[in-house]
Order: structure tokens, then C-alpha cells, then sequence
């Protein structure tokens, strides 16, 4: 592996990195669509780098997500027993996806189904940031939930493990399709379906990752596929590549969260959710 790839990889982790800490969302978003580019100009066919890039992303997901559950665990923020289901029905939801991107999706539907899903979050998140500046009690797209919540969900016993479940089989398929840990889908429906707050949603959704990201990328390096030098391959996923983005990843976050605390981000996330459409739109064009 040459310097100016090492080089690349790194900044890509701090990107990542940054923008995880930044704006509290996962980085696959990003990170797939940049991994599937590279793999293409190494010379990698289309219908294995989408392949590549997703599973890739998933092993970083995983070693990202491992970090932040223990960060959380730390601060009480995670209900293992809600995690544990999340993340049990996201490994079944997660072989439904394995299943469809193996042998239904080719290279280029793979594509296009990824480049909907960027303009799907983009959409989403302009309509948040929007819905956030009009909030007269809050600073924060969820600390009004906060206000109306107690600080943990005491009463687990009365949680509806069903929609749960429901929840984990969803967030499986997504994640195991495009390469996404599902937070970004996942912490919405704890808060407003569950009443969960905010800092308990997110800490009890990095601990499903662990399990869903862990299936996802298992499953990918078990899928047979051609072994590259440059890549350090197992199947779909290349290792080298997801140890330097994802150990550099773990590091630089940190630095995204503390400057998430000190500025207004509002306008930093319409600049990333513009990034996402145009780099959804340019990838269903193409």
C-alpha cells in the first residue's frame, strides 16, 4: 500500500470521525459512496466494489460503535436488555439483507437503491434542521422530548418489545444493504415511539450496532470474492482499509463532539445534508 493511499484512508477517517461526532449520525453515509469510488478507480468492478464499500463500512461501524458503547456504558445511558433485542432481530434483519444484496441486487440497482436512500436522508434532515430553528423551547431537535421525560426509562417491564423487534428486523436490512449502522433511523423511533431520551436512545442504539454492524460485515467477509493485495481482502471486506479509517475514525470524533458543543451547528448540517443530495443525485445520474 502506497503512502498517498495511506494518506487518503487517514483523512477519510478523520472525516468520518468529524462528522460522527459533529452531527451524532453515523458515517456510512458518507463513507460508502467515497469507498466505492476508490475501489472503482484501484480497478475493482462495480458489482464488487458496491459490495466492497458497504462491507467495509459495516467493520468500521462496528469497531466505531464498540468505542461508543463503551463511552456510553460508562455514563448509564444504555438499556442492554433493549439493545439486545434491537440488535438479535437486526442480525435476522441483517440475513434478509445480506440475502437481497447478494443475489438480487446488481452492481448498478445496488447503486441507484444507495443514491435514493441519500436523498430519502437528506430530505429528512433538511426538514429536522428547519424544524429545529422554529422550536421556541429549545436549542436541541429533541431536548423538548427531554422536558416532557424522565432522564432514564425506569420501567422496563413497560416497554413494548414488539415495535422493538419490529424496529431491529428494519434497521438489520437497511444497515446489511448500504453499509449504515441505523442509528439515524433507530434513535428517532426510541424517542418519539418509545419515549426514550435522547442520551439513553443513543446509547442503547450503539449497543445494537455492535451487533447488527458484527453480523453485517461477518457476513459480507464469508461471501467468496478474489483476494487483492492492495485491499487485504476477506471476502467483500478489506481489512487495512476499515482498521485505518475506523482507528482514526474513534479518535477524531471525539473532536467533533466538542466543537458540536461550542457552535451553532445548524448551517454545518445544511452544508453536510446538501453533500448527501448532490452526492445522491450525481449517483442515480450516473
Amino acid at each position: 500500500m502506497n503512502t498517498i493511499l495511506i494518506l487518503l484512508l487517514a483523512i477519510l477517517g478523520i472525516l468520518i470521525g468529524f462528522i460522527t461526532g459533529l452531527l451524532g449520525i453515523g458515517g456510512g453515509f458518507i463513507l460508502v459512496p467515497l469507498l466505492n469510488s476508490l475501489f472503482c478507480y484501484m480497478g475493482i468492478p462495480l458489482n464488487a466494489s458496491i459490495k466492497m464499500a458497504v462491507g467495509t463500512s459495516l467493520f468500521v461501524i462496528f469497531l466505531t460503535s464498540t468505542v461508543g458503547t463503551y463511552k456510553h456504558y460508562l455514563q448509564g445511558n444504555i438499556l442492554w436488555r433493549c439493545s439486545i433485542a434491537l440488535g438479535i432481530f437486526g442480525i435476522i434483519g441483517s440475513l434478509i439483507g445480506l440475502k437481497i444484496s447478494m443475489e438480487y441486487l446488481s452492481g448498478n440497482l445496488h447503486k441507484r437503491l444507495f443514491a435514493l436512500l441519500l436523498i430519502i436522508i437528506s430530505l429528512y434532515g433538511f426538514y429536522n434542521t428547519k424544524k429545529q430553528e422554529y422550536r421556541a423551547l429549545s436549542n436541541n431537535l429533541l431536548v423538548s422530548s427531554i422536558d416532557t421525560m424522565n432522564n432514564s426509562v425506569d420501567n422496563v417491564d413497560s416497554i413494548n418489545y414488539k415495535k422493538l423487534c419490529i424496529m431491529g428486523i428494519i434497521v438489520g436490512i437497511v444497515s446489511s444493504i448500504f453499509g449504515i449502522g441505523g442509528g439515524i433511523i433507530v434513535i428517532p423511533l426510541l424517542v418519539y415511539l418509545l419515549r426514550f431520551p435522547i442520551k439513553v436512545a443513543i446509547g442503547t442504539s450503539c449497543g445494537m450496532m455492535i451487533l447488527t454492524s458484527l453480523m453485517g460485515f461477518m457476513g459480507y467477509m464469508t461471501a467468496p470474492y478474489s483476494f487483492h493485495e492492495d485491499l487485504y481482502n476477506v471476502g467483500y471486506v478489506s481489512l487495512i482499509f476499515g482498521l485505518i479509517v475506523g482507528s482514526i475514525a474513534t479518535v477524531s470524533s471525539k473532536y467533533g463532539a466538542e466543537i458540536s458543543y461550542k457552535i451553532k451547528s445548524q448551517r454545518l448540517k445544511y452544508i453536510f445534508y446538501t453533500i448527501l443530495m448532490i452526492v445522491g443525485v450525481k449517483l442515480l445520474l450516473d
